[in-house]
C-alpha cells in the first residue's frame, strides 16, 4: 500500500484517514468528505486500470446506473472519481466490522451463518435483477453496523450479465472468491456470485478454506484447487452442521454453473430449508441472542464518533427562506402559539404510537416445532367406521408424505413443508408406495405388500395403529379419497386384464369395479368437488397415457388431454377443480404442466429437470414434485404454482417421490 496516500486530501474534498484492508477491487480507505465531515469509503484503484483508458472508461459507463441501485442491504455507491495521477471509488462508510474479524472466530453456528446468507443473498438478487453481477465478493467487502445490520459494498465494478467478460489479473488481492467459469475465463451467471458467497459460507460454517485447511497462497494453487479438487464435506469438519446443509453447501459449489445452485433465492432457499428453517424466520440482523459471535464482536468494537456539522455543508439558505425567517422573528407570539399547539399534536400521535408499539404481538421464535411420528406397528387389526373430522390449521405450511426408496424397497416418508421433521415411517422387507392424506389431515392411506399382493392400508397418527382396508382384492395402486372422507377411489388390477377404477368405502367395504377401462390405468383422482373422477389411461404407445374425467358413478367419459406428448402416469386436481397437474414430455426430459378441464389447454410450468409427479398444496398457491436434476438423483422440489421459486426440499443419494401435500 502507498504509506504516503493516509493524510492527502483529493480534488479538495476527500481527505484520506487511514488504510482498512485490501479488497478485490483495491485498497480500502475510510476518509473524511470535508464539506460534510462525513466519512467514506474510498476505494483506490490498481493502477494497471487507472493508467487504462478503457478501463476507465468502462466503469465510467456503468457509473450512474450503479449509482441508482438502492437496498437495504446494499452500501449506496457515490462514484468513481479521478485525478491526474489515480482514481478511485467512493462508497458510504459502513462503521463497523467486517466479515473478516467474523471469520477469525469461525465456526459460527448455522443460525447465525443464516443471517449472513439472507443479508447478502438479498443485496445480490437486488444486483442482479437491475442484470449486473458482483463478481468481487470478498470478506473485506461485507460489514456489520452497530445495528446489527448487514451490508455488501463493492458494486461500483459490477458488470452487465450480457456483457462479456474476463478475468482480472491486476490487483493485490488473491482470487480465492473466483467461480470456475471466473477463472478459465468462461461466460458469467448470477451462478458465479452464488459460488463465491458460497465459498464464504463454507469458511463460516467450518473455519477453513474449501480445501479444508487454509487457503492457499498463490494463485496458481489457488486456482488448482478450485479446478481439480472436490472440497471436504463441511460436517467433516464442524459435526455441529446439519448433513443436509452440508450437502446444500456441496451443491453450490459444484464446477459447472448448470449443475450448481443457480440464483441467490435457491441458495438462501435451500440452505434454510435444511438447516429445518423458513426464510421469513431468519432474521434481517444480527442481534445478541440470534448471533452472539458478532455481537460479542460488536460490543468490543471502537465506534466513529457521530461527525460534526460543517459550516461548510450547511450552504447560505435563499432570499425567500430569510424573508421567512424575519417574518417569523416579526411574528413570534403568533409563532409560539403554533408551537404549542404542535407540541400537543405530537404528543397525541406519540401516544397512539407507543400505544401500538406496546400491543403489537410478540415476535415468532425461528426455531420450528418438529413433528415427530412413530414407525408402523407390526400387528394389524381390522379398521375401524371412519369418521371425518375437521380439519387442523398447520403452522408450518403443511405436511408433505411421499415414497422414499430405501434399498430394495419403497418405504414412505413424511416432511414439513418447511423442510423440519423428516421421518421415515416404514422400514420393512415389503414396498409401501402411493401415500395419500384422508380430509382431515389424520391419516396417511397407502398401498403396499406386506401380505404378498398389494392392498391399501391406512395409518393412523393420533393412535398410532395401522388398518388394512382391502384384502385380497388384486394389486391396488393410486389411491384417493372423496372429498367428504367417506369412500377411496384406487386403480386395481383384479385378474389378467388391464387395470381398472374401483371403489371402496373408507371403512374397506364394498370394494367394487367402477370402471373397466379400455386400456390399463395407472393413476385415479377425486375432483374437490367430489363429482368427477380424473384418470390417466394408456392409449397403446408403452409408458404414455391421455387424461380423461368421468362422472364419480364411472358414466360420461371424456378425453381432457389434447395434443400435448409423452404424458406420464400421475394426476393431481387444482383446489378450484379448474385445471390438472401432469408431467409429459420426451423420455429422460419431462417437465410438469397444467391441462385446463374446460378445453384441454394446456400451460407448461417448468423447463428442464425431467420432473414428475406434481401435487398440490391446499391453497394451490405451491407445488411439489420430483425432479432428476441433481445428477439423475430423485428428489423433492417445492415451487410456486407459476413455476417460480424453485426449491430443493429432499436430498438424498436414493429416489424420494410421489409427493402429496395436506394443510
Amino acid at each position: 500500500m502507498p504509506l504516503s496516500l493516509s493524510g492527502q486530501t483529493f480534488l479538495n474534498q476527500y481527505h484520506v484517514e487511514e488504510f482498512i484492508a485490501v479488497t478485490p477491487l483495491g485498497e480500502l480507505y475510510r476518509a473524511t468528505d470535508t464539506r460534510s465531515n462525513k466519512p467514506l469509503a474510498l476505494t483506490l484503484l490498481p493502477k494497471t486500470i487507472y493508467e487504462s483508458a478503457e478501463a476507465l472508461k468502462n466503469l465510467d459507463s456503468e457509473s450512474a446506473k450503479l449509482r441508482g441501485i438502492s437496498h437495504p442491504n446494499l452500501v449506496p455507491y457515490l462514484g468513481l472519481h479521478q485525478t491526474p495521477t489515480l482514481a478511485f471509488l467512493l462508497e458510504e462508510w459502513i462503521d463497523g466490522p467486517s466479515l473478516t474479524d467474523l471469520l477469525d472466530k469461525a465456526p459460527l453456528t448455522v443460525n447465525e451463518i443464516l443471517i449472513y446468507i439472507k443479508a447478502i443473498c438479498s443485496a445480490l438478487e437486488a444486483l442482479h435483477k437491475q442484470n449486473y453481477l458482483h463478481l468481487n465478493l470478498a470478506p473485506e467487502l461485507i460489514h456489520i453496523n452497530n445495528q446489527g445490520e448487514i451490508f455488501l459494498s463493492g458494486i461500483g465494478t459490477a458488470r452487465p450479465i450480457e456483457k462479456k467478460t474476463t478475468r482480472d489479473e491486476q490487483g493485490k488481492y488473491p482470487h480465492l472468491y473466483f467461480s470456475p467459469e471466473q477463472i478459465n475465463g468462461q461466460p458469467l451467471t448470477p451462478a458465479s456470485d452464488t459460488y463465491a458467497l458460497t465459498v464464504l459460507i463454507y469458511q463460516l460454517a467450518t473455519g477453513a478454506w474449501i480445501n479444508g485447511k487454509s487457503a492457499p497462497k498463490t494463485d496458481d494453487a489457488i486456482k488448482k484447487a478450485i479446478l481439480e479438487s472436490t472440497p471436504p464435506a463441511p460436517i467433516s469438519l464442524n459435526k455441529e452442521i446439519p448433513d443436509h446443509f452440508s450437502r446444500m453447501i456441496l451443491w453450490a459449489l459444484r464446477n459447472k454453473p448448470t449443475d450448481r445452485l443457480k440464483t441467490t433465492t435457491e441458495l438462501i432457499s435451500s440452505l434454510a430449508l435444511a438447516a429445518r428453517f423458513s426464510v421469513d424466520e431468519v432474521p434481517l440482523r444480527a442481534t445478541l441472542t440470534t448471533a452472539p459471535v458478532t455481537s460479542a464482536i460488536l460490543s468490543q468494537w471502537s465506534f466513529l464518533p457521530p461527525p460534526k456539522l460543517n459550516i461548510l455543508s450547511q450552504g447560505i439558505p435563499p432570499l425567500e427562506d430569510r424573508m421567512a425567517e424575519i417574518k417569523s422573528v416579526q411574528s413570534q407570539k403568533s409563532g409560539a402559539r403554533i408551537g404549542i399547539m404542535s407540541v400537543f399534536i405530537f404528543v397525541m400521535v406519540a401516544g397512539f404510537v407507543s400505544l401500538f408499539w406496546f400491543v403489537r404481538p410478540a415476535p415468532v421464535s425461528i426455531i420450528p416445532t418438529l413433528v415427530q411420528f412413530t414407525p408402523f406397528a407390526s400387528n394389524y387389526t381390522p379398521p375401524p367406521t371412519y369418521t371425518p373430522l375437521p380439519r387442523p390449521t398447520a403452522t408450518n405450511g403443511g405436511r408433505i408424505a411421499f415414497t422414499c426408496t430405501r434399498g430394495d424397497y419403497n418405504q414412505l416418508c413424511i416432511i414439513n413443508r418447511d423442510g423440519s421433521g423428516l421421518t421415515q415411517l416404514s422400514d420393512m422387507e415389503a414396498s409401501n408406495y402411493y401415500p395419500t392424506f384422508s380430509p382431515d389431515g389424520s391419516s396417511l392411506l397407502f398401498a403396499s405388500n406386506r401380505n404378498g399382493a398389494f392392498d391399501l392400508y391406512l395409518l393412523i397418527f393420533g393412535e398410532k395403529q395401522l388398518f388394512q382396508i382391502t384384502e385380497n382384492v388384486g394389486n391396488v395402486l393410486s389411491p384417493d379419497y372423496s372429498p367428504d372422507g367417506r369412500r377411496i377411489v384406487f386403480a386395481n388390477r383384479a385378474s389378467d386384464g388391464p387395470t381398472s377404477i374401483w371403489m371402496v368405502n373408507a371403512d374397506g367395504l364394498n370394494p367394487h369395479l367402477v370402471y373397466a377401462g379400455t386400456n390399463t390405468i395407472v393413476a385415479v383422482a377425486w375432483s374437490p368437488d367430489g363429482e368427477k373422477i380424473a384418470y390417466a389411461m394408456s392409449v397403446g404407445i408403452p409408458q404414455e397415457y391421455e387424461i380423461f374425467i368421468m362422472d364419480a358413478n364411472g358414466k360420461n367419459h371424456l378425453q381432457i388431454s389434447q395434443g400435448l406428448q409423452g404424458i406420464g402416469g400421475s394426476i393431481d386436481w387444482s383446489p378450484d377443480g379448474k385445471s390438472l397437474l401432469v408431467y409429459a414430455g420426451a423420455y429422460g426430459d419431462k417437465n410438469i404442466y397444467k391441462i385446463e378441464v374446460a378445453d384441454g389447454g394446456y400451460t407448461q410450468i417448468t423447463d428442464g429437470g425431467n420432473n414428475a409427479g406434481a401435487s398440490y398444496s391446499p391453497d394451490g398457491l405451491y407445488i411439489v414434485f420430483n425432479s432428476l436434476r441433481n445428477d439423475d438423483q430423485a428428489d423433492l422440489y417445492i415451487m410456486r404454482a407459476d413455476g417460480s421459486n424453485q426449491v430443493q426440499l429432499t436430498n438424498d443419494p436414493e429416489p424420494d417421490w410421489g409427493a402429496v401435500w395436506i394443510q
